[in-house]
């Protein structure tokens, strides 16, 4: 049983890892990454009930993890969002996505967001969350509370992609 559950997802790291160029750590490489990505998802069979759901939705651009708030003010992409909290759909991205200074590829982007309750809310890449893990997202206040109802639990599933 094991097997057959690694081998499809073995093939397709093996596919990625094949990669003929280096990469590095700049957005233009993670593009490059995925796009590199999708370039061998053929030796993966997609309908194999075993490839499990999260291998599935990370190749097609959809990230999974938790959802936390903050007190949105002067971002990574240079605004300054300061009393925007609860009236304005803001999110930040992770360091690892958003790579380094106020000319991101990501500034500005619209982010899906859905909820586990099933709330879904789009809101714009303003601000990089240093401590988030890659499918982390940190949210201004009114996000929070249209995707998990209130801020009393601090933190949520979710589930995201660039809209």
């Amino acid at each position: 049983m094991i097997a057959t559950v690694i081998a499809p997802f073995a093939m397709f790291l093996a596919g990625c890892l094949a990669c003929p160029h280096p990469l590095t750590d700049s957005p233009s490489a993670h593009h490059m990454a995925h796009a590199h990505a999708h370039a061998h998802m053929h030796h993966v069979d997609w309908n194999n009930n075993n490839v499990t759901a999260a291998v599935k939705r990370a190749a097609a651009g959809q990230y999974d993890g938790d959802i936390t708030y903050y007190d949105v003010g002067l971002g990574a992409c240079g605004h300054d969002d300061s009393g925007k909290g609860s009236i304005t759909n803001i999110v930040a991205v992770s360091a690892a996505l958003m790579g380094s200074g106020s000319d991101s590829d990501l500034c500005n982007r619209k982010v899906h967001i859905k909820g586990d309750n099933g709330n879904e809310v789009v809101a714009t890449v303003r601000d990089k969350c240093p401590s988030c893990p890659e499918g982390g997202l940190d949210v201004s206040e009114k996000v929070f509370k249209e995707v998990v109802g209130s801020l009393g639990v601090g933190r949520a599933k979710v589930t995201w992609t660039f809209a």
